[in-house]
């Protein structure tokens, strides 16, 4: 029995060869063109980011979509079709994938595509397996079979990033495990290796978002910057060497460095996007460096047109709970495992969340120092209605979480275990506290009126 045991542990054909074939292509054309946020309407806009949380971060973003769908503004339309920005991360890149793919009048379908099946069951997960001791000694319990390959046959039917609408613009986050920085499956990333975003598929950007770290092998990227005809953008450079830009901002081009550098770096192995932010909204941070605008990634055109930008995180966060707060002698071990997780999570994303109200105030400050730059008739130009004013912008930053929701219905909303398929009654009860929390939020009610 010893012999087997060691042979299993020491032979990769107990487990089978891992797959970690590259899903991403060569860049075939010029890099892609700088993607804009296109805000429509009348200048009042909204942008959502998604957390993190499996199946629970999923329902609740779907019911946040949801009710933003069923409610209506002051002239009457839709206060979903206000959204011109959802950056997600994990569970929530999920819905937002979704959401990108099948749009508003789509929403209904992702239950019985993704959230009511028992995706959860098929997984390995038992530590009592041999053959799972070995996997994870591969770099995860589970590969691509049991993920981007699920996700594409069951959720995304085959779906690629340039399947995804033009409007809302939909960015899907992961983490580079090497420098640790965000990666997006976004113009700037896929530029700076050379590759093709439009041919990625939407089940391995999701995958990338979802992997989170022993549960799921990383996804591999081939990083093709020795054979590119491009230089890096000029922000990279810029961003590196300026010591007042945000030190997320520079970590991020130092990671692109690194994607140019063959003797450092030939693939990149992407983990779960809440290792580095599972809000999504440092990605937003270098979309706007790229951009290389005040106003970025807004058009100019919008940026006049633009009135009130109100950004909402929509936090799934699990709830802090353990019977060992009360005891003197702490956690045993794995309740300080589970701990230290929440924690390792947790603390970077509230971070990356009070930066980013400073990126807000920034992006404001940028937005009206450029609007009232502008000539009479080159504000004209981009659209400014007569008695336009300059400076009447306003950027907001709200979140939206379990706490928003005092319904004792829903008071154990935050409870919900961390995983990819829950009961049908838990989804229906975070889907109908997503819609309750955004039903009852002033930021959203001011549209209304």
């Amino acid at each position: 029995m010893r012999i087997a045991l060691l042979s299993c542990l020491t032979l990769a054909a107990c487990a089978g060869t891992p797959d970690t074939r590259p899903i991403n292509l060569p860049l075939a054309a010029a890099p892609s063109a700088k993607a804009e946020i296109d805000i429509a309407g009348d200048g009042d806009v909204i942008a959502l980011a998604l957390s993190g949380g499996g199946a629970r971060a999923a329902s609740f973003s779907l019911g946040v979509l949801q009710q933003l769908r069923d409610t209506r503004d002051s002239t009457g339309g839709r206060l979903i079709d206000r959204v011109a920005l959802v950056t997600a991360v994990s569970g929530g890149a999920i819905t937002a994938a979704w959401f990108g793919q099948h749009g508003p009048d789509g929403l209904d379908g992702l239950r019985a595509a993704a959230l009511d099946k028992d995706w959860q069951s098929q997984l390995h997960t038992t530590w009592m397996s041999p053959q799972n001791w070995e996997r994870l000694m591969q770099g995860g319990l589970n590969g691509p079979d049991k993920l981007s390959t699920w996700l594409d046959k069951e959720v995304f039917n085959g779906g690629r990033m340039r399947d995804i609408k033009a409007r809302p613009r939909i960015v899907i986050n992961a983490t580079d495990l090497y420098s640790g920085a965000p990666f997006a499956f976004e113009g700037p990333w896929f530029d700076a290796i050379c590759s093709d975003l439009d041919a990625v598929r939407l089940s391995d950007a999701v995958a990338a978002s979802m992997a989170v770290p022993v549960a799921f092998r990383p996804i591999v990227i081939r990083t093709y910057g020795r054979e590119c005809p491009h230089q890096l953008a000029p922000w990279v450079t810029a961003a590196e060497a300026s010591r007042s830009a945000p030190m997320l901002l520079r970590e991020t081009a130092r990671s692109f460095r690194f994607f140019r550098d063959s003797a450092r770096m030939d693939y990149i192995h992407l983990t779960d996007g809440g290792v580095a932010d599972n809000f999504g909204v440092s990605s937003i941070v270098t979309l706007r460096a790229a951009s290389a605008t005040p106003y970025g990634p807004f058009t100019a055109r919008d940026a006049v047109k633009l009135k009130r930008f109100t950004f909402f995180i929509v936090n799934a966060e699990r709830n802090a709970e353990g019977e060992w707060s009360k005891r003197e002698s702490g956690p045993d071990g794995p309740q300080l495992v589970e701990a230290l997780l929440g924690v390792s999570v947790n603390a970077p994303k509230r971070a990356a969340a009070d930066a980013f109200a400073g990126e807000m105030e920034r992006w404001e400050r940028d937005v009206i120092a450029w609007r009232c730059s502008l000539p009479p008739e080159r504000a004209a130009a981009f659209g400014a209605p007569e008695n336009w004013k300059c400076a009447d912008v306003d950027f907001r930053l709200d979140v939206i979480s379990f706490a928003d929701v005092s319904d004792e219905r829903f008071r154990d909303l935050g409870k919900a275990a961390t995983a990819v398929s829950l009961p049908k009654e838990t989804i229906d009860t975070l889907i109908e506290g997503g819609r309750q929390a955004i039903a009852k939020n002033p930021e959203v009610l001011a549209f209304t009126r």
